[in-house]
This record gives C-alpha cells, structure tokens and sequence, in this order.
C-alpha cells in the first residue's frame, strides 16, 4: 500500500477535483452550514472506506486454493461453486464474492477465506 503521505496528497487532489467538479455545477451559488458539510464528509468517508473494502477483500478472493482442508475434520475440499455473502463492516455491509468448497466426508459447506479473513465460526 501507498505510504501515508503519498495516501494523503491523492486524497487531497481528488478533493481538490470534486470540489472543482461542485463549484462548476453550483450555478445557484447554494449556501451550506457546517452540518450540510460534515453530512458530506461522512458521505464520502463511507464511500471511500465502502469501496477499499470491497477491492481489498477481492484481494484475498481471487484465487482460491484447489482442494483447501475442511475445518472440522481436515479432509481436502472440492469445489461447490461461488457464494456471494455480505459482511457487516464498521463502515456498513460490504459484498464478498468467494469459492465456496463442500467436504465428501463432513458433508459440510464452507469458505477458505473465513480463517484467513478472520470471519465466521473457525477463526
């Protein structure tokens, strides 16, 4: 990832280029209080954090192991397919697109990427 200043100097340009963007469509010339400004800086905030979450996660889905172990009984997995779940973040729900692997001997469904992320129940 970016360092922090290399972060905060892209940060401040697309800042920059939105507030450019508004003024140039703000013909009536609208007056906002600090309340109408701080629902934005939320509004954006979530947006933001939404958004990094979302590539992040696809980070860690995108390539899935073969035949990853189940987590009861440790036998090899086999492919079930795609499974898209939400998970509930500090910043609202965001979409996890995942292999999903079912175990011939547990007979169970699960996802590989639930201990690596350090969700669901085999953490």
């Amino acid at each position: 990832m970016a360092s922090n200043k290399a972060m905060e100097e892209r940060v401040r340009a697309l800042v920059a280029e939105l507030l450019a963007e508004e003024a140039a469509t703000d013909l009536e010339g609208r007056r906002e209080n600090i309340n109408d400004i701080e629902d934005a800086m939320v509004r954006i905030g979530d947006m933001v954090a939404r958004e990094f979450g979302v590539r992040k996660l696809q980070t860690y889905t995108e390539q899935p192991p073969e035949h990853p172990p189940c987590p009861d009984c440790g036998h090899a997995g086999e492919p079930a397919g795609k499974h898209t779940r939400q998970l509930i973040t500090r910043r609202g729900e965001v979409p996890l697109s995942e292999a999903k692997y079912r175990c011939p001997k547990c007979r169970r469904h699960f996802f590989p990427s639930d201990r690596r992320l350090g969700v669901g129940s085999h953490v």
